[in-house]
């Protein structure tokens, strides 16, 4: 018998905490037995603070919290180092405890939502800059770190991470890696998140440290950490390959009235150009209108930063003008250009502050079906009104993530379903011609579900290994809370329902 009682929260949904544990005449809840070796000053079950760390802290509307309510964590502990992160760990097994691990949170699709209930271990407080090696380019570092923190440890050093997420500012290392980390700065030029890596230390769900090389051939590899959203364990310390500081950093940027000459000028500038870009987007002009206060008048926009010594900068900056004649470019302002990539971070965020709810789904696509996609988008959306707007950024060789945006309100409920039906259409879509969806968490796993059945398959093995319980980042990749026919009943209904109520 487990020491876990069950209890109803106040949505009048179960949720497991912790029994109290008898020891020396007297009972003891969870929350006194990690006080003993976590101090009490980061333990908290503060309902405000839970609130708070129990979703995403992205913008999305507040439909999507409904994992926060319904699922409330009972418990927040943010342990120091891998140490402590061990002990804790081994108490939540050894208790039966569901474990929901996150740093910043600033990911999507419930990323780092509980889905039962049970202990939140934040990270971040396991930041700290163990080494680094100028001479070798590396640094070992705690998976807690936020990468704008570590960027300036390492500028001291003139060192730089190789690649990076957009939301740089606020988000950690171990987050980066638990997602996917296959699109952002300097992907294009370095390699993904996963080519970084040199180590991890991971702590398996019973508590156990494991130390994973890049080459390990043990029970659990990095292939089976990166992007899997934390249900095998928690990363603490990663180790990291480096690269230099560089002396220039040069902006080009050009309009383009046709979708076709924007997407095929996009490609051109990563297979035709001396120096691969440091970071490189194709963006409709609604969205630079929903992001910026002054935007290009043509339709899209494709903008490339190049980071290198100045001579190579040159090169590539010359070579991306003149393949953007080919395609009838016309050049942006230079001003924009570094507005844009002074508030790269901000971008995503401020199409949320200047419009009404997001609604958004991440889309991975390849390059090669990059124009056949926005094409399709195209055409769904030409049957509704409501406002939408896309952008994409590019990936690992080939690759590119497409974000597209629906502006709506849940106060506004058919229109809002009818938003994410369309997202919902685009998302079949893109696994029917061979694609993924970006960003999974908790919301987006049941489409693995349907279309990767094989990859569900071999994940589901492995966590049947390492966590029989099934106590670590429950219900990603491996096990939905929703069913895909379900979600394409209500879908098919809000479609309907939108056609009646909005017809022309």
């Amino acid at each position: 018998m487990n020491d876990t009682t069950v209890k109803e929260n106040r949505t009048g949904n179960l949720t497991q905490v912790p029994k109290k544990v008898k020891k020396r005449g007297r009972k003891r809840n969870f929350e006194e037995i990690v006080k003993e070796f976590i101090s009490p000053y980061h333990v908290s079950t503060n309902r405000y603070e839970l609130e708070s760390a129990s979703a995403d802290l992205t913008s999305l509307p507040s439909y999507h919290y409904k994992f926060k309510k319904n699922y409330l964590a009972s418990i927040i502990v943010r342990p120091a180092d891998t140490e402590s992160l061990s002990i804790l760990i081994k108490k939540c097994w050894e208790l039966s405890l569901p474990i929901t691990i996150r740093a910043a949170g600033t990911s999507c699709f419930s990323s780092a939502t509980p889905a039962k209930g049970g202990v939140i271990i934040d990270m971040r407080r396991i930041n700290k800059v163990e080494h680094i090696d100028a001479e070798k380019m590396t640094v070992r570092v705690g998976a807690g770190i936020s990468w704008l923190n570590l960027m300036e440890k390492l500028s001291d050093y003139g060192l730089a991470p190789k690649a990076y997420p957009t939301s740089f500012k606020t988000s950690c290392v171990g987050g980066y890696i638990a997602t996917p980390g296959k699109a952002g700065i300097g992907v294009s030029k370095y390699g993904t998140m996963a080519d970084s890596i040199i180590s991890l230390t991971f702590v398996l769900p019973n508590g156990k440290i494991e130390h994973i090389p890049k080459d390990s051939n043990g029970e659990i590899s990095l292939d089976d950490i990166t992007g899997t959203y934390g249900i095998y364990g928690a990363i603490s310390e990663v180790e990291l390959s480096l690269t230099n500081l560089k002396t220039s950093l040069e902006i080009v940027g050009y309009g383009f009235s046709s979708l076709e000459n924007a997407v095929n000028y996009y490609k051109d500038i990563m297979s035709k150009v001396p120096d691969k870009p440091f970071f490189l987007s194709i963006s409709e002009r609604k969205f630079e209108q929903y992001s910026h206060i002054n935007f290009p008048s043509q339709d899209w926009l494709v903008w490339a930063v190049f980071y290198d010594d100045p001579e190579e900068t040159f090169r590539s900056v010359s070579a991306a003008d003149r393949i953007a004649q080919n395609f009838k470019g016309v050049r942006v302002d230079e001003s924009y250009l570094k507005e844009k990539w002074r508030d790269i971070s901000d971008a995503e965020v401020a199409i949320g502050r200047t419009s009404r709810n997001i609604i958004f789904q991440e889309y991975w696509i390849s390059n090669e079906r990059l124009l056949s996609f926005y094409e399709s988008y195209i055409n769904k959306a030409s049957k509704y009104k409501f406002p939408i707007a896309t952008y994409t950024i590019s990936g690992e060789e080939g690759m590119s993530r497409v974000k597209i945006f629906g502006l709506s309100d849940i106060t506004r409920p058919i229109e809002f379903f009818t938003v994410k039906a369309f997202l919902h259409d685009l998302s079949m879509e893109a696994f029917k011609q061979g694609d993924n969806l970006y960003t999974i968490g908790i919301v987006n796993t049941f489409y693995l579900r349907k279309y990767r059945r094989e990859v569900v398959k071999n994940r589901k093995i492995l966590k049947n290994k390492l966590d029989p319980k099934d106590l670590f980042n429950s219900y990603r990749i491996v096990k939905a809370r929703m069913k895909h026919w379900r979600i394409s009943l209500l879908f098919t209904t809000a479609k309907l329902l939108y056609k009646i109520s909005f017809k022309k």
